[in-house]
């Protein structure tokens, strides 16, 4: 397991739509290191072998790999080296703020996820799409942005309906605007008041509403989003723990290792002692 402390990528730049998104060929035989982004990103693998460690867990990547990346997913590349291998991706990043609304919808309840794609019908479809995206990235065209953002929901979708198949079902519903508020904000220290004043809502009102829509009160949404964040992130890098719990959004080092270990069985400390167990070369590829 790569014990590392991830880098964080640039964003593109939201104040013009142009620099909103942008494209690159990545080509290597050289390892990619652990990183996350202030972007989302697609990578589509078009050549190359090896394994691709997403939030934590080893999963093998080879061509026809897409994976769909949100600003709070961790990942890095190991390629089979002695075998001569490389990476060769189309990686294309992009701002929450591009895509229209129903595609950013779909995008949310997809990301974090790795699609294989076995079929060369389905390969060659996509990586047509991939290659005309590129395309118009790199022209000047005067409508480039909208045939950018065409392209893009074909991709979300394309990978919507690949998610569907394998899991039996789509990534149906709605994202209601508090879930979106807590997506950017879940590692300050808000409270059900600022999430409330975000979406137009009394406290009192919004409380029940939350309870009603998703079945947890406001606090438990809140804590579990930090947990998934902070599982993460100890899987993920040598960071230390009180440096974890805090920038996961807890006030409190003991309190977060007490949630830490009711929502998943064990320390954070042997979380992150177990996950590299299973992740020696021996085991490589045995992680679920």
């Amino acid at each position: 397991m790569n014990h590392t402390t991830p880098t964080r990528m640039a964003t593109p730049n939201p104040e013009s739509e142009s620099d909103a998104y942008f494209g690159r060929r990545i080509i290597t035989e050289n390892q990619i290191e652990l990183h996350w982004h202030q972007f989302y990103e697609f990578d589509f693998v078009d050549d190359g072998h090896g394994t691709h460690i997403l939030n934590g867990v080893e999963k093998e990547f080879s061509r026809g790999t897409l994976s769909i990346l949100s600003p709070y997913d961790f990942h890095s590349y190991n390629l089979d080296l002695p075998k001569g291998d490389r990476l060769s991706t189309y990686s294309f990043h992009f701002s929450e703020s591009f895509p229209d609304p129903s595609v950013a919808a779909r995008l949310r309840l997809i990301s974090g996820k790795q699609l294989q794609l076995r079929d060369e019908e389905g390969y060659r479809r996509l990586l047509g799409e991939f290659s005309l995206l590129f395309e118009e990235c790199a022209s000047d065209r005067r409508d480039r942005d909208e045939m950018v953002r065409n392209i893009l929901s074909r991709i979300v979708l394309y990978a919507c309906r690949s998610s569907e198949s394998k899991s039996g079902q789509g990534p149906t519903g709605k994202v209601f605007p508090e879930i979106r508020f807590i997506e950017e904000n879940f590692r300050q220290q808000i409270g059900v008041a600022d999430v409330a004043r975000a979406a137009g809502f009394s406290e009192d009102y919004f409380s029940k509403l939350f309870k009603k829509r998703y079945g947890i009160t406001f606090q438990e949404y809140l804590s579990e989003r930090r947990l998934q964040w902070a599982y993460r992130l100890v899987l993920s890098s040598d960071r230390s723990i009180i440096d974890i719990a805090f920038d996961s959004g807890f006030n409190s080092h003991t309190y977060f290792c007490r949630c830490f270990k009711q929502r998943y069985g064990v320390s954070p400390l042997e979380a992150r002692r177990n996950a590299a167990g299973r992740t020696t070369p021996q085991n490589r590829g045995k992680a679920e």
